[in-house]
């Protein structure tokens, strides 16, 4: 797989996170009209954000390259160690609202950890040459 092809599949995978954690923020909500229309205008400000890094990513920004690289290594340990504390506190209280919490935390630690292999691929870094 090319370099240009692991951005794409990247960002396609962002993309279903994001539809994934606004499931998980709809259903912590309730499902109601402004629960409704708030998700689903983080969901596509969201996707257009994603869109624009993952166009920026595709172009050879190696600006964006580096911040993300930065950003996914910062990120990558902050929820892991957020998803150790919510386990924990799961474990003293069990409140199903806090395993729903760390269960997202954990898949958000695992974009973050994929992102940052993918952007340090060889072949991603020979495509931004």
């Amino acid at each position: 797989m090319s370099g240009k092809a692991k951005i794409e599949s990247l960002t396609n995978t962002w993309y279903g996170y994001a539809v994934f954690s606004a499931a998980v923020a709809l259903l912590n909500r309730g499902i109601g009209f402004f629960s409704i229309l708030y998700t689903g205008a983080g969901l596509l400000l969201t996707w257009f954000l994603m869109f624009l890094v993952g166009r920026a990513l595709t172009k050879k920004s190696s600006l964006v390259r580096a911040l993300l690289i930065c950003i996914t290594a910062v990120m990558s340990v902050t929820t892991a160690i957020a998803t150790g504390k919510m386990a924990l506190s799961f474990i003293s209280s069990f409140e199903l609202s806090l395993l729903a919490a760390a269960a997202l935390t954990a898949v958000g630690t695992w974009m973050n950890a994929k992102s940052l292999k993918t952007l340090l691929d060889p072949q991603v870094k020979a495509y931004f040459g």
